[in-house]
């Protein structure tokens, strides 16, 4: 066991960074996943929010389409062309790659976490010693004592 000592009391430090690593996990998971819905809620609104501005060409509708151009930026940091009214499929999926990655690594620290919390034994790989060399006093005695 890799027990060591934090003033009096004894711990096991592979299962105190297993804990931490699962306390971080799931609050970064849920940091994520808040990402992720926020960028897909974005991407479905931004057609509602070109459509809102309807046919206008005046500097009221120009301030309202960058307004809504720079809401979906600032939210998934996908950035459009000034002629696109649109997302298109790709966009959408590939602005939401990234959330969804950050869901599957904070998973995958997790578990990680989860078995080092778990691990009961620690073993590490011992060194390879070179065999002691015998002393030649001592076999010299043991041929002296098989004369006798």
């Amino acid at each position: 066991m890799a027990l060591f000592y934090f003033g009096k009391s004894r711990f096991f430090l592979p299962k105190a960074i297993g804990s931490f690593l699962i306390v971080l996990a799931i609050v970064m998971f849920v940091v994520a996943a808040g990402q992720m819905f926020d960028s897909w809620d974005a991407m479905k609104r931004y057609p509602d929010c070109i459509a809102s501005i309807g046919s206008e060409t005046d500097s009221v509708a120009m301030l309202k389409y960058l307004e809504c151009k720079d809401s979906l930026y600032r939210i998934t940091g996908m950035q459009l062309r000034p002629d696109q009214a649109r997302i298109t499929q790709r966009q959408f999926t590939i602005a939401l790659m990234s959330p969804i990655g950050e869901l599957l690594l904070w998973s995958a620290v997790f578990l990680f976490g989860l078995f080092l919390y778990n691990t009961q034994i620690v073993r590490f790989v011992p060194k390879v010693r070179p065999e002691p060399v015998e002393n030649p006093k001592k076999k010299r005695k043991k041929e002296i004592s098989k004369g006798l």
